[in-house]
């Protein structure tokens, strides 16, 4: 089972779909036992990253949505989409007060010096490591974006996959082990984002 999680952060549907090609055994829920259970869990997300924490940290039983992904996420595959990949982070200028999972070293700036925020629309990804997600894809290929923030990871060498240019170079796919994160969104990245999807099915 693949366990879409819904924390109100929005673009479920479009995700959900593009998993359905390739999986009869796709859930989009809130329950943290559907995410222990789950086989492979995706985090996706639009929005606000202090919201979405708040939302992830209530209780829902004997357990949160977090407590549940944290317990899960070294056990199965696990992809972060879009603000799914911000959550990872330690922390986030966006709230300053909040903590994210912490999966990953770092937090999550904003854009500076850019002529316009967000960045949108379709960019390049320089592959930088060999993973089983990028597996079949060509190095500078083109994926969606739609962010005003990027993930700073402390131990660069170590976790990031693929970069992309926006005014700054900046991490748009983390990996560690079967834990993988994106900033631009395969479901919504034509032909070769749903190759990116077939791999994850496939890991």
């Amino acid at each position: 089972m693949i366990v879409v999680v819904d924390y109100n952060a929005g673009n479920l549907r479009s995700i959900q779909k593009a998993l359905q090609l390739y999986s009869n055994s796709v859930v989009v829920s809130d329950k943290p036992e559907d995410i222990l259970s789950a086989d492979k869990i995706v985090l996706p997300g639009v929005g606000n990253f202090g919201k979405a924490m708040e939302h992830i940290s209530e209780k829902k039983g004997d357990l949160s949505i977090g407590e549940a992904i944290l317990e899960s996420i070294n056990k199965v595959p696990f992809l972060g989409i879009c603000l799914g990949m911000q959550l990872l982070m330690e922390s986030s200028e966006e709230c300053p007060n909040c903590l994210g999972f912490g999966v990953f070293e770092g937090n999550v700036i904003k854009f500076r010096n850019v002529e316009k925020i967000p960045h949108m629309g379709w960019n390049s990804v320089n592959l930088v490591k060999d993973m089983p997600l990028f597996e079949g894809i060509k190095n500078n290929e083109y994926f969606y974006f739609v962010h005003s923030y990027y993930v700073n990871p402390k131990n660069l060498d170590e976790v990031v996959g693929g970069t992309s240019d926006y005014g700054t170079t900046f991490p748009c796919i983390l990996n560690k082990d079967d834990i993988y994160a994106t900033q631009f969104h395969p479901e919504k990245s034509g032909k070769i984002g749903l190759k990116v999807i077939k791999n994850f099915i496939e890991l």
